[in-house]
């Protein structure tokens, strides 16, 4: 079953960035869409995260913050949390346990894409990084294949391994 997620994952978040663009949105889509979330606040507020962040390229890849966001929904700390537990006022022990999955998903990143950085993922990809918000640089990352097999993997991949540390960590693994 967890195959089966992670499957649907790479080939929805794959099939969005393609048709829809916008990585950090397409790989939350992706996210949503297996584990039927329905929640259009995230998908909007992943937005400006695209290419790296208002489409600079110098941030983290969008389809990257995606991935966290979603861990970070499923498992991360609530306002609830906080100043309940007399052992715990700051309600850290989820973070604990939300950290290291991250962690997990930053360093298949890393082995993958050497960088979570947009650019450098690009450098990785491409051989060159690209300036999108230029039309002309826009055209020729299309032509390189932006969004034919290149950022398509990426939030595929990214939507992949989110629901494989996901899943991993539902099994107790």
């Amino acid at each position: 079953m967890e195959e089966k997620k992670a499957v649907k994952a790479y080939d929805l978040a794959y099939k969005y960035e393609k048709e829809w663009r916008v990585c950090s949105q397409c790989t939350i889509k992706a996210l949503s869409d297996v584990y039927e979330i329905d929640n259009v606040d995230i998908f909007r507020a992943l937005s400006g995260f695209g290419a790296g962040g208002a489409t600079e390229g110098d941030g983290m890849c969008g389809a990257y913050v995606a991935g966290m966001i979603f861990l970070s929904l499923k498992l991360g700390r609530d306002i609830s949390d906080i100043g309940t537990d007399p052992k715990d006022p700051r309600g850290s022990k989820k973070n604990k346990v939300l950290t290291p999955l991250i962690k997990k998903l930053r360093d298949r990143f890393i082995d993958e894409y050497t960088s979570i950085i947009c650019h450098q993922i690009h450098r990785k990809l491409y051989g060159r990084p690209f300036y999108l918000l230029d039309r002309q640089e826009s055209e020729k990352f299309d032509l390189a294949g932006g969004h034919d097999w290149g950022c398509t993997a990426v939030c595929g991949n990214a939507a992949k391994w989110t629901v494989e540390i996901y899943e991993e960590f539902l099994k107790g693994e």
